[in-house]
């Protein structure tokens, strides 16, 4: 009853209706911002060590990974100002803030100098970004309750999933076009546009109700319990974001092309999830089944490739069809976490939504770092071992959580 009234008191003032093809396309790419400005870039991460490249900027493979590292760090912790922020003065104002950081900040990471330079460019860029999830999962709570919300997160989720499906490849364009300078270029043309679709397209959706504190928030066990399940689910697949590029691009020496047809295949598994997600909502099921079945299939995945990498068994076919079992995992988590931290507190959606959404990025942010690292130390093995040491806690959480 909620949502059929709360569609009909938005939808005469939205421009894009929250039914319709551009609303699902818009926020789908608000939400695959961040992803995209991650992915586009891991062709080019080799091209930044030892001065490789036009435009090189001689940084170890240490620094290299740490791009990744310090988008996500700005990326979660600027949640936890937008979130509270949006709700207190809306959603709309904080948004278009945003993108246009990120527009800014994308055309100094195309310019930079120097590494240095270059990490604190990252590191606004990922700020800018933070509004990308925050507000387009609070957007979808302002709009729809109950199983809509469910259903309305999976549609979101393919659509925003196709950014890591296509971004190492426009990566690799953009680098026989250009360089790795040009692939920030195209994430500021792109930042650009998000902002004049959303100008013209989103008007507020922001429920008025008391502005809620952070306080309020962290005594949700619930929501904070489920943000702490997601943020190492995000942890186990950003260790394979983060280290695929280090590991095929670096160690095995693929070709760029090779390397962005393999990324494609195997995070195409996060469209592929949300789709059987989206399915099994249809059929009346609950969140509980593919959520616990996400969260288990990623950890038995990561432990199988960690086991087969540890005896040297680990080739490229058994590699693509694990990293896809745990794509595809994430694609049954993420709605379904999004959604049970979030049912209970529609009043202060904005701020559960930045605390979980930072929860996820800062892991992300840690998983990127210890990636990076054991990757040097181990090859192959310190990525699937890193993912496996996310996943598997994530299943225990979940089983302690579920029960709240």
């Amino acid at each position: 009853m909620h949502f059929a009234v709360q569609t009909r008191m938005v939808a005469p003032l939205m421009r894009l209706g929250p039914h319709s093809l551009g609303f699902t396309l818009l926020i789908g790419a608000l939400a695959g911002l961040p992803v995209l400005s991650t992915d586009m870039g891991l062709p080019g991460l080799p091209l930044l060590e030892l001065g490789r490249g036009a435009g090189g900027l001689a940084a170890t493979t240490a620094q290299a990974a740490l791009t990744l590292s310090v988008f996500m760090a700005g990326f979660g912790g600027a949640q936890v100002i937008l979130g509270p922020l949006s709700d207190r003065i809306g959603r709309r104002p904080v948004l278009l803030g945003g993108l246009a950081l990120y527009t800014l900040a994308g055309l100094v990471c195309a310019l930079a100098p120097s590494v240095g330079f270059l990490l604190a460019a990252r590191l606004a860029q990922g700020a800018g970004a933070a509004v990308g999830t925050v507000l387009s999962f609070a957007i979808l709570r302002d709009l729809f309750d109950g199983p809509a919300a469910r259903a309305r997160l999976s549609t979101v989720s393919m659509v925003y999933s196709v950014a890591p499906i296509i971004a190492p490849t426009l990566g690799g364009l953009m680098l026989r076009l250009g360089g790795w300078r040009d692939i920030f270029g195209l994430l500021a043309l792109t930042g650009l546009l998000l902002l004049g679709a959303a100008a013209l397209g989103l008007p507020e959706t922001r429920r008025q109700l008391p502005v809620v504190h952070y306080a309020a928030v962290l005594r949700q066990g619930r929501t904070v319990g489920y943000g702490l399940v997601g943020a190492m689910s995000i942890g186990n697949v950003f260790a394979f974001v983060a280290g695929s590029p280090l590991v095929l691009l670096g160690l095995r020496h693929m070709s760029v092309p090779a390397f962005g047809g393999v990324f494609a295949i195997i995070t195409s598994g996060v469209v592929a999830g949300a789709a059987v997600n989206r399915r099994l909502i249809a059929r009346g099921i609950g969140a509980d089944l593919p959520l616990g079945g996400g969260l288990l299939l990623a950890a038995l995945a990561g432990l199988a490739a960690a086991g087969l990498a540890a005896t040297g068994l680990l080739d490229l076919p058994a590699l693509v069809v694990l990293m896809f079992a745990s794509t595809f995992a994430r694609g049954l988590v993420g709605p379904n976490i999004t959604h049970a931290a979030l049912e209970r507190v529609p009043q202060m959606a904005g701020a559960a939504s930045a605390l979980i959404g930072s929860l996820q990025m800062l892991t992300g942010a840690l998983s990127g770092l210890v990636v990076g690292v054991m990757v040097t130390r181990l090859g192959g093995l310190g990525m699937v071992a890193t993912m496996a040491g996310f996943a598997v806690p994530a299943v225990a959480a979940w089983l302690v959580v579920r029960r709240w």
